[in-house]
């Protein structure tokens, strides 16, 4: 088995990159069945971020990592494969999995230690376990990568107080507006990112707050509970003289505010001052929107400052992550080399059990069936010998650095072939 990553994330690609590549959970079954179909991997995971989109697959072919990786690029988002290649990445075995368990801890993000990244990861491997996409080699090394995140999050200062890209937006708009009290927001989608935001607002003295979604019903959900008003999208033009902040993350695949929209906001707020920051990829807000007259647009990639202030933060306890991340990394090489070895361990124990018992009934025949002490002593003078034997092969798989080579040589040694069969 080989384990393969490709992907592109913000380490690599800006905003308008990274939304061409981002692919909708409705489509990741599809994009993963017909990398399987076409014999490029036997599972994967696929995990579709604002700031990443990766692909996490196993295949029994050492061969097949650039051709995954080209097949990739040409489908099936809409990136164009020149631009794929230059800003892609690959990684296999080891540094594959290194990679993953970094990204479940926290660590790749761009606000370091930030937890949703964990749940969607969680939440890719289920749909992907659904779909019967996921075998059990794929499946031992996202456990161990959740178990680290989850490791992290509990055990480490990154996980005490909670910071993700909502965090930031707020304080983006704190740090360019000096005061957040009595200013207007309008929230836009009803995911993580605004309820994050909603809690935060709360302590601001915020003005009124209005949450709109693609159903009333579902921003309502969200909103109540927060102080906050649902608006249908219909209505925002009613309520958008109230706003100063516009903090948008909906998961729609096209913009959500073309250029000629904010221009119609402005005429209903006189002009005044109007910050929006678009935290959604595919973005929500045209980009053309900051040529808007008085309106200041910002997208996720401009919150970087705001991550780069996190970090020196939380420098201190990266290390304990990553100590926590070898860890659980030395314990899912034990598992996969346990699984890699199975067969053969259970091949070559019944191989020598057979010998056993083969040997030991015709000694047993020329034994009185009265002389039960006998028989009994030779039946465990038999195991014995049979269980010292298997000891040194067994322990040679299993700590093997090469388990694959391992399992061939001893399945050639004592002739495996049939009980592998």
């Amino acid at each position: 088995m080989q384990f393969i990553l490709v992907g592109l994330s913000h380490q690599t690609a800006p905003v308008d990159i990274r939304e061409q590549v981002f692919i909708p959970e409705a489509a990741e079954g599809e994009c993963v069945r017909r990398l399987i179909d076409h014999d490029l991997i036997e599972g994967g995971v696929l995990l579709s971020t604002c700031n990443r989109t990766e692909l996490y697959a196993v295949t029994a072919e050492r061969d097949t990592q650039d051709q995954l990786l080209e097949s990739f690029g040409w489908w099936p988002h809409a990136l164009p494969f020149a631009a794929w290649r230059r800003y892609a990445y690959q990684l296999t075995g080891d540094d594959a999995m290194t990679h993953v368990f970094r990204v479940a801890s926290g660590l790749d993000s761009m606000i370091i230690g930030e937890a949703q990244i964990l749940g969607q990861i969680k939440a890719a491997l289920a749909r992907a376990r659904s779909a019967r996409l996921v075998d059990a080699g794929l499946e031992i090394i996202l456990h161990g990568a959740i178990r680290a995140g989850r490791r992290t999050r509990h055990e480490t200062e990154l996980g005490r107080t909670p910071v993700s890209v909502g965090h930031a937006a707020v304080a983006k708009a704190a740090e360019l507006l000096g005061d957040l009290a009595g200013r207007g927001v309008l929230l836009v989608g009803a995911g993580a990112m605004s309820e994050v935001a909603l809690r935060l607002l709360r302590n601001q003295r915020i003005g009124p707050v209005y949450l709109a979604s693609r159903t009333v019903e579902r921003a309502d959900r969200v909103a109540r509970p927060h102080g906050a008003q649902a608006v249908g999208f219909d209505a925002i033009g009613d309520i958008i003289d109230e706003v100063d902040i516009i903090l948008s993350s909906s998961s729609a695949p096209h913009h959500v505010f073309e250029k000629s929209h904010v221009e119609a906001f402005q005429l209903r707020r006189a002009g005044r001052p109007l910050l929006i920051i678009d935290m959604a990829v595919p973005r929500d807000i045209d980009p053309d929107v900051s040529r808007v007259s008085r309106v200041h647009l910002l997208n996720i990639d401009d919150l970087q400052a705001i991550a780069e202030n996190n970090l020196k933060g939380r420098r201190a306890w990266i290390s304990a992550a990553e100590r926590i991340i070898e860890e659980e990394l030395g314990k899912t090489r034990l598992a996969l080399e346990a699984r890699e070895s199975a067969p053969t361990i259970k091949a070559l124990v019944s191989r020598v059990e057979g010998l056993r018992e083969g040997v030991l009934e015709r000694h047993l025949a020329q034994v009185p069936a009265s002389d039960v002490k006998t028989r009994a002593a030779m039946r465990s003078l038999a195991d014995a010998l049979s269980a010292t034997f298997l000891h040194g092969p067994i322990r040679a798989l299993r700590e093997s650095p090469d388990p694959a080579l391992e399992a061939s040589v001893i399945s050639d040694a004592f002739d495996l072939d049939q009980e592998l069969s």
